[in-house]
């Protein structure tokens, strides 16, 4: 065998060889191989870190490695730094059990070994930690203290099944959380607490996780044993043995029945409110509505006319559009309602209403402005486009009473019409003022006309 300093190319390749192999061993390694640099970012990662702390390599990659340490240990900043100044091969978490925090947030059991980690092209100090999955060294440091665990764990239940599903242990906090003693749960399957609100593919999504040896973290509603419901969040890891295959699962449980019921009355109450805003707005609209149309004919009325016309006026000025009025006045309209009586009358009135309403373009303002007095507005038209439409509200008027009207009986009504342009200069009294000087005109000319008022 030729010696190693007599060909550089072999060399070279072992090199490669080794370092493919040396990378095929971490990434195939069963425990989290992390390494950090002395500012305790964490540098490389291998892949088993996304199983065992739900993290993919590149989410790791970059950040401190203080993402992975739990509230409880708030110095660990100033311990790793300590660590740095002096490092050395070190194992923890035999006793006590260390913790690592998942990405869920759950901490996980853990043990790690640390070593300093020099390499030849960098001075810089790199620190490797091996962490390893401690969840059956857990379990087991936990069984011997089954009672201890059991009375301090009363805020969160724990339950311990076996790869079937059945419960080998629970504490008290699951008995009292489901009603069932402690010695009623043991040797049953988990689906005795089983209350009908899930599927069948949410359990299945379940158990293949789990099996997958991975964890599962959601809400499950479940039944008590006298029949009511109850609503809980758990995080179900599952164990390995020695040889690494899953033996059993463990579930933390939360028992969040009076957070859910909170939710359920908020949502309904929230539902309730808005429904009542419906009302409300629904109730504004029509009082809004009933403030600005006329009850019987549904046309605008004069408060809204007061409203709307001066902006209308300003807004013909701004832009120098033209802007029209037409006036219409029932002829004899006293009369009508002296010899065939006010329901007459109000039928003549609405009658009018639908044939304005029918001839009026969209941004027209048509409104009644009260007795048989009616106004049109009419922006953008001048006063020749207006007084076309006024014979057409005349002509269609006659044909609409002969219609229903074509018996002697019943009135025969005219109307008396007066049209006006806005001047450039002049005020919205001033236009209404013409306005109603047309109409006058209309009605002294012998009525049942159209008046243009220069």
């Amino acid at each position: 065998m030729p010696h190693p300093r007599q060909d550089t190319a072999e060399t070279s390749s072992r090199s490669d060889l080794f370092a493919d192999i040396a990378y095929s061993v971490v990434q195939s390694s069963p425990d989290v191989i992390l390494i950090i640099n002395a500012l305790g970012t964490i540098v490389a990662i291998n892949d088993r870190c996304e199983s065992l702390l739900g993290y993919t390599a590149s989410e790791l990659l970059g950040k401190a490695v203080e993402t992975l340490i739990p509230d409880r240990y708030p110095n660990h900043a100033q311990m790793r730094k300590e660590y740095q100044q002096c490092p050395k091969a070190r194992v923890m978490g035999e006793r006590p059990v260390l913790y690592a925090l998942h990405k869920s947030g759950v901490q996980i059991p853990v043990n790690i070994a640390l070593s300093p980690l020099e390499t030849e092209d960098t001075q810089e100090k790199l620190i490797q930690a091996v962490i390893r999955d401690a969840m059956p060294q857990w379990i087991s440091q936990r069984t011997q203290q089954l009672q201890t665990v059991a009375m301090n764990a009363a805020a969160s239940g724990i339950m311990i099944t076996d790869i079937r599903g059945m419960i080998e242990w629970v504490n008290p906090a699951v008995a009292q959380m489901t009603g069932y003693s402690i010695q009623e749960l043991i040797g049953q399957h988990t689906r005795m607490l089983k209350s009908g609100e899930h599927n069948g593919i949410f359990f299945k999504d379940l158990w293949k996780t789990v099996k997958a040896g991975n964890t599962w973290f959601g809400e499950i509603t479940n039944r008590r044993k006298d029949g009511t419901l109850y609503y809980e969040e758990q995080h179900i890891s599952p164990v390995r043995d020695e040889e690494g295959n899953i033996s059993h699962f463990i579930a933390i449980k939360q028992d969040v029945t009076d957070r859910k019921i909170a939710e359920i009355q908020l949502r309904e109450a929230n539902e309730k409110l808005m429904h009542h805003l419906k009302k409300v707005e629904s109730l504004q609209k029509k009082l809004r509505a009933q403030s600005i149309r006329d009850p019987l004919t549904d046309l605008f009325n004069r408060r809204y006319l007061s409203e709307i016309l001066k902006r209308e006026i300003s807004r013909a000025k701004r832009d120098h559009t033209p802007l029209s009025a037409i006036a219409i006045d029932v002829d004899s309209f006293k009369k009508i309602n002296d010899t065939y009586g006010h329901a007459i009358g109000d039928s003549v009135l609405k009658m009018l209403a639908k044939v304005v309403l029918g001839l009026t373009r969209e941004g027209d303002i048509a409104c009644r402005l009260g007795g048989d007095e009616f106004l049109i507005v009419m922006p953008g038209a001048i006063s020749h486009v207006a007084k076309q439409r006024a014979e057409d509200i005349q002509l269609l008027f006659l044909r609409e009473q002969t219609s229903k009207y074509n018996h002697p009986e019943y009135p025969q009504c005219s109307l008396s019409i007066g049209v006006t342009q806005l001047h450039e200069d002049e005020t919205t009294d001033s236009f209404l003022q013409r306005s109603d000087q047309a109409l006058y005109q209309a009605k002294q000319g012998g009525r049942n006309r159209v008046v243009e008022h220069a």
